[in-house]
Protein backbone atom coordinates (compact mmCIF):
# COMPACT_ATOMS: atom_id res chain seq x y z
CA UNK A 1 0.00 0.00 0.00
CA UNK A 2 1.52 2.97 1.27
CA UNK A 3 3.94 4.50 3.74
CA UNK A 4 1.61 5.82 6.15
CA UNK A 5 0.27 3.44 9.23
CA UNK A 6 -3.10 5.38 9.31
CA UNK A 7 -5.97 7.35 7.28
CA UNK A 8 -8.27 9.50 8.41
CA UNK A 9 -11.55 8.06 6.99
CA UNK A 10 -11.55 10.13 3.90
CA UNK A 11 -8.25 9.42 2.82
CA UNK A 12 -9.44 5.86 3.16
CA UNK A 13 -12.45 6.40 1.40
CA UNK A 14 -10.56 6.96 -1.71
CA UNK A 15 -8.01 4.41 -1.45
CA UNK A 16 -11.21 2.01 -1.33
CA UNK A 17 -12.04 3.26 -4.23
CA UNK A 18 -13.86 6.61 -3.94
CA UNK A 19 -17.22 4.93 -2.02
CA UNK A 20 -19.73 6.93 -0.19
CA UNK A 21 -19.42 8.27 3.54
CA UNK A 22 -22.27 6.45 4.37
CA UNK A 23 -20.48 3.38 2.65
CA UNK A 24 -17.55 3.06 4.97
CA UNK A 25 -19.24 3.79 8.28
CA UNK A 26 -21.25 1.15 6.85
CA UNK A 27 -18.09 -0.98 6.67
CA UNK A 28 -17.24 0.18 10.67
CA UNK A 29 -20.27 -0.31 12.73
CA UNK A 30 -20.80 -4.01 10.51
CA UNK A 31 -17.13 -4.36 11.75
CA UNK A 32 -16.16 -5.31 8.30
CA UNK A 33 -13.56 -2.71 8.72
CA UNK A 34 -11.44 -2.08 11.60
CA UNK A 35 -10.85 1.19 13.02
CA UNK A 36 -8.27 2.53 16.09
CA UNK A 37 -10.12 5.54 17.76
CA UNK A 38 -7.57 8.37 19.04
CA UNK A 39 -9.41 10.70 21.05
CA UNK A 40 -12.61 11.38 19.24
CA UNK A 41 -11.33 10.40 16.13
CA UNK A 42 -11.31 7.26 14.60
CA UNK A 43 -8.33 6.34 11.95
CA UNK A 44 -8.14 3.32 9.34
CA UNK A 45 -5.04 1.33 9.64
CA UNK A 46 -2.91 0.44 6.31
CA UNK A 47 -3.64 -3.34 7.56
CA UNK A 48 -7.44 -2.94 8.16
CA UNK A 49 -7.42 -1.78 4.56
CA UNK A 50 -5.35 -4.52 3.16
CA UNK A 51 -7.36 -6.89 5.07
CA UNK A 52 -10.55 -5.66 3.48
CA UNK A 53 -9.51 -5.62 0.37
CA UNK A 54 -8.64 -9.41 0.93
CA UNK A 55 -11.93 -10.58 2.52
CA UNK A 56 -13.75 -8.85 -0.09
CA UNK A 57 -12.14 -9.78 -3.08
CA UNK A 58 -14.18 -12.49 -5.00
CA UNK A 59 -13.96 -13.99 -8.10
CA UNK A 60 -17.64 -14.54 -8.43
CA UNK A 61 -19.78 -12.72 -11.15
CA UNK A 62 -21.55 -9.58 -10.30
CA UNK A 63 -25.24 -10.98 -9.69
CA UNK A 64 -27.96 -10.25 -12.14
CA UNK A 65 -30.62 -7.80 -10.81
CA UNK A 66 -33.79 -8.52 -11.23
CA UNK A 67 -36.36 -5.81 -13.42
CA UNK A 68 -35.30 -2.43 -11.97
CA UNK A 69 -38.57 -0.94 -9.73
CA UNK A 70 -41.09 1.90 -10.92
CA UNK A 71 -39.87 5.03 -10.04
CA UNK A 72 -41.86 7.27 -7.73
CA UNK A 73 -42.70 9.38 -10.41
CA UNK A 74 -44.83 6.72 -12.36
CA UNK A 75 -46.28 5.65 -8.93
CA UNK A 76 -48.07 9.15 -8.39
CA UNK A 77 -48.63 9.14 -11.86
CA UNK A 78 -50.97 6.12 -11.99
CA UNK A 79 -52.44 7.26 -8.02
CA UNK A 80 -53.72 10.32 -10.12
CA UNK A 81 -55.81 8.16 -12.33
CA UNK A 82 -57.58 6.84 -9.17
CA UNK A 83 -61.44 8.44 -8.66
CA UNK A 84 -61.61 11.74 -7.62
CA UNK A 85 -63.82 11.52 -4.24
CA UNK A 86 -65.55 14.88 -3.62
CA UNK A 87 -66.38 15.91 0.39
CA UNK A 88 -69.32 17.89 1.12
CA UNK A 89 -68.97 21.34 2.15
CA UNK A 90 -69.13 22.70 5.92
CA UNK A 91 -72.24 24.45 6.55
CA UNK A 92 -71.11 26.95 9.20
CA UNK A 93 -73.86 28.14 11.60
CA UNK A 94 -74.05 31.55 12.28
CA UNK A 95 -75.05 31.98 16.10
Amino acid sequence: MSTKDLYTIEEARELLGGISRNSIYALLRDGRLGSVPIGRRRFISAAAIEAFIITATTTDPPEARGPIPRKRAVQMRLSLKAPIVRLPRRQVSEG
